[in-house]
């Protein structure tokens, strides 16, 4: 018999289940009390007492407390830990170790408790106090985003534009600013609204762990801010005086040849270009380069910003090069007669002309005789050797310093010049004196009109 209780394990399982429905029955039918906690939120309350005396707290430790009560079994589940309130009231506080009594009261379903509720653990909640500090601080605008292509975010307006922030000494310390944060990705035209001031330390970055000790008096703040209108521009330098003879002003250098400047559209129609000009941009008597430093904003239309810089203040170089001699060879394939009789042959006598021309080294560099369209009018010369003045074509970037004049024969067609000259001394008899007197004369034409040119050229 011992043995087949011991070993049957169907009347084992049997047995266990029997007992749990005995015991289930006897539960539903007597539904006994028991002892049932709950772990509840402590809530501080008088926080004007602290207040009023310019302090401020923070809960050391456990912020929750063990709630014990009696009740029927059946009921348990039905009581939430919300049914409680727990609280601590600051006019309590033992000064001496910041120490303050939790007390309990039920605010739901008391009729199911079968004694009154207790505090078990913790029964009470220690406290620290701060100095509680009240600062002032201007509002700051945090937009969010990028406006719109072509377009750039303006002055902003916030009412109210300052704010009074409360709270512990140390955690005030923490904030760098106050602000408000709004967005204003794709906008093309003004944005407005409502928003809550938060707090930024000194990196810009949101000090969201303040928590509720620290208070902004007032209530959201309303904005408004400005979506511009944006154009490039390009600088002009408007710069006065002569630099000293021997020299030149080659332009303006800056980094910036152009800005960009934001503003309303009616404002910005009228700006072409951004005219820079003062008593530092000068170069008179100047014999080197003139550093000048310029703010931009001071030579802006009134409305109008400028954006894309982090300083309006540019360095601008006023270059001043000096100016070199080169003398040039002119062939007599270099010069272009003008003026030809069809019935003359014309040859260009000098085999060698030196012209000595004033400029830019850099363009000196790249001027040649065959550059410089050399011409001599030959028009109305008749058999015999002439002298003229040559005209030279240089530009505003050379002075002709000196210039020889171009002596040009003429003959008849297939005749050479040896025959020419010799029927033209016999044609000429006693005339020949009157001749070489004309060639003198010619000559000294010649040298007035390259002085002539070489005045024009300058």
């Amino acid at each position: 018999m011992k043995e087949k209780l011991t070993n049957n394990l169907a009347i084992k399982l049997i047995a266990l289940f029997c007992a749990f429905f005995v015991w289930l029955a006897v539960v539903n039918v007597a539904n006994p009390i028991k002892v049932s906690t709950r772990e509840v939120p402590v809530t501080i309350t008088n926080d004007q007492v602290l207040e009023q005396a310019d302090l401020a707290y923070d809960v050391v430790g456990k912020k929750t407390a063990t709630i014990s009560f009696k009740i029927r079994t059946k009921d348990d589940y039905k009581v939430k830990a919300s049914d409680f309130n727990a609280y601590a009231d600051l006019s309590e506080m033992y000064d001496v170790t910041g120490a303050i009594p939790i007390r309990v009261e039920v605010v739901n379903n008391e009729e199911l408790l079968e004694s009154t509720p207790v505090v078990k653990s913790p029964e009470v909640i220690k406290i620290t106090t701060e100095a509680l500090q009240t600062k002032a601080f201007t509002l700051k605008a945090y937009p969010q985003g990028k406006a719109a292509e072509g377009y750039e975010a303006g002055e902003v307006t916030m009412v109210p534009s300052q704010v009074t922030v409360k709270g512990p000494t140390s955690l005030i310390g923490q904030i760098s600013s106050v602000g408000i944060r709004f967005n204003i990705d794709g906008a093309a035209a003004d944005v407005g609204g409502t928003a809550t001031p938060e707090y930024f330390d000194a990196n810009g970055n949101v000090l969201s762990d303040l928590g509720d000790s620290v208070k902004t008096v007032g209530g959201d703040v309303s904005y408004t801010m400005q979506i511009l209108k944006v154009k490039e521009v390009p600088l002009d330098f408007d710069v006065s005086g002569e630099v000293a003879d021997g020299y030149r002003y080659t332009g303006p250098k800056t980094d910036i040849k152009s800005v960009s400047v934001a503003g309303l559209k009616t404002d910005l129609a009228s700006v072409s270009t951004l005219t820079i000009q003062g008593p530092s941009l000068n170069v008179q008597g100047a014999t080197k380069n003139v550093e000048c430093e310029i703010d931009l904003d001071d030579y802006l239309p009134s409305g109008l910003t400028i954006v894309g810089l982090d300083s309006t203040t540019i360095n601008v170089t006023l270059q001043v090069e000096k100016l070199i001699e080169k003398t040039f060879t002119v062939k007599p394939e270099d010069v272009t007669l003008n003026g030809k009789n069809s019935s003359y042959s014309y040859t260009v006598e000098d085999t060698k002309m030196e012209v000595k021309v004033q400029g830019l080294e850099e363009d000196l560099s790249s001027l040649s005789a065959a550059k410089m369209n050399i011409r001599v009018d030959v028009s109305g010369m008749g058999l015999g050797e002439h002298t003229a003045a040559a005209q030279f074509q240089l530009g505003d970037a050379y002075k002709m310093l000196s210039a020889p004049a171009v002596t040009v024969r003429v003959s008849e067609h297939g005749s050479s010049s040896a025959q020419t000259t010799e029927s033209i001394e016999s044609d000429r008899g006693d005339t020949g004196s009157q001749s070489s007197s004309n060639r003198e004369s010619g000559a000294s034409s010649a040298k007035e009109n390259v002085d002539a040119e070489s005045g024009n050229a300058a």
